[in-house]
């Protein structure tokens, strides 16, 4: 099954800079894997072809699913942050959900 965001899931800061930040909230994405809505974000900020972001090689995609999923009483987890570098960007992920995937300078 493929899932797609919508504009209410995310928002590009804008400001005609090549600075753009891409957001998105997880929590308001949360039938996807946070896997896959960081690679989607990866994929709309950079315009490559799946196959040419690969997780896999900075993250373990299960992982990084466990590490910001709810609590065993299902409450959600509070702060945490995570940042990495994937296909030329910048990817913090907060505990609060949301989501920012920065382009680096070339």
């Amino acid at each position: 099954m493929q899932h797609s965001h919508t504009d209410s899931d995310r928002h590009a800061t804008n400001g005609g800079s090549e600075d753009d930040v891409y957001v998105v909230n997880y929590y308001e994405t949360s039938d996807i894997e946070l896997s896959v809505t960081v690679v989607h974000a990866v994929l709309e900020v950079t315009g490559k072809e799946p196959t040419d972001v690969n997780l896999n090689a900075v993250v373990q995609p299960d992982a990084l699913n466990r590490i910001f999923s709810p609590k065993r009483d299902g409450t959600p987890r509070e702060g945490g942050l995570l940042e990495f570098e994937l296909a030329g960007c910048r990817v913090t992920i907060h505990g609060s959900g949301e989501v920012r995937v920065d382009p680096m300078p070339e």
